[in-house]
């Protein structure tokens, strides 16, 4: 887990050597946290509004259903903006550092960006996720903490195997290496950690499920908990794939002659 902080800090710092264009990526990456908490909130009012329909009369229905919905499509459209205004963010940043670099190099850079970007978006939602269910059942969030660091301690130690691997592969160079074996360990390395990743949200599932029964937490939040685990699950398996893509674009390594 350090490791990728640490990965990700140094990459950071190798892309986007500007002071500006550094907070505006954070910023972009906190709204992408926001975002994330935004749909846990959708999904608790969602979840509220089916469980206690019987309790609205059909005007404050209406009223609840058409706020559900305006906050959900305000939720994707900020989601649609904040990922491509990332783009114009990259360009105005590769501009100002003014470096000279090859076309390949440049393309390599642009890969890297993406998927560091990508990869702190997704780490923001995952502690956006823990304080949301913090806020629902602390025992619960500790539990969950915990298990997600495991997870990513695992994952960081399968991230320093690529980057190590493809820093092994690029020195050999493209031609001497075959596309499937470059191609296999990275995909097989990021299904790994997604593979682990759903390992832990099983164990998570079945603790839900025991506290559900036990009464130790209400329907609607057992709900909110069920798509929360499920979405910390699909941030965890795209950050493992972004971090797997990540160290075979990682421009701090040798320049290789292949490319997605």
């Amino acid at each position: 887990m350090l490791f990728i902080a640490k990965e990700m800090i140094a990459g950071f710092r190798h892309l986007f050597p500007r002071g500006r264009f550094r907070f505006v990526l954070i910023v972009l990456s906190l709204i992408a946290a926001g975002i994330s908490v935004s749909e846990l909130l959708v999904m608790k009012f969602f979840a509220t509004l089916v469980l206690h329909e019987g309790d609205y009369d059909n005007t404050k229905l209406a009223i609840a259903a058409t706020g559900f919905f305006a906050f959900f499509v305000i939720t994707r459209v900020g989601q649609f903006y904040q990922r491509n205004y990332r783009v114009k963010a990259f360009a105005r940043s590769f501009r100002a550092a003014k470096k000279d670099r090859t076309v390949k190099e440049e393309n390599r850079e642009w890969a890297m960006a993406f998927e560091l970007t990508n990869v702190v978006s997704l780490g923001t939602q995952l502690v956006a996720i823990i304080a949301f269910f913090l806020f629902l059942n602390p025992m619960l969030a500790v539990i969950n903490a915990f298990v997600l660091m495991v997870i990513l301690q695992v994952v960081g130690g399968i991230f320093r195997k690529q980057i190590a691997e493809h820093a092994q592969l690029n020195a050999l160079g493209a031609k001497k290496v075959r596309a499937d074996k470059r191609y296999g360990i990275r995909i097989k390395a990021a299904e790994t950690g997604a593979l682990i990743s759903g390992a832990g949200t099983l164990f998570l599932l079945a603790l839900l499920l025991f506290l559900s029964i036990d009464g130790q937490i209400t329907p609607a939040n057992t709900l909110v908990v069920f798509l929360g685990v499920r979405l910390q699950n699909s941030v965890i398996s795209n950050a493992s794939r972004s971090l797997m893509r990540y160290a075979k674009s990682n421009s701090r390594t040798e320049v290789d002659d292949d490319s997605e």
